[in-house]
């Protein structure tokens, strides 16, 4: 555990083998969350506009379901042609 010191202009410096360990460097953006009271610093990655919606918090949730239940072979295999007329009684 490190303490760091804030100065004047509310800034810190983050220690260099942190830096090295999660391969920050400078220029390097960081997201600042407040969590249940704690600061958590996490790097940034540039996600292009329209891949964003991939990334919202909701369909998160259902990827990582969807991917549970195939690893617990919870998936259903189908030909093209059945598969196809599965996707149009949906609509």
């Amino acid at each position: 555990m490190k303490t760091l010191t804030v100065s004047p202009k509310r800034q810190i410096a983050i220690p260099k083998e942190v830096c090295e360990r999660l391969h920050i460097k400078e220029g390097d953006q960081l997201i600042l969350e407040v969590k249940e009271g704690r600061l958590v610093l996490e790097p940034s990655f540039n996600i292009p506009r329209s891949q964003a919606w991939f990334w919202a918090e909701k369909v998160q949730e259902r990827v990582n379901k969807s991917e549970k239940n195939f690893r617990a072979g919870k998936g259903k295999k189908y030909q093209i042609d059945e598969f196809i007329k599965e996707l149009e009684k949906r609509d």
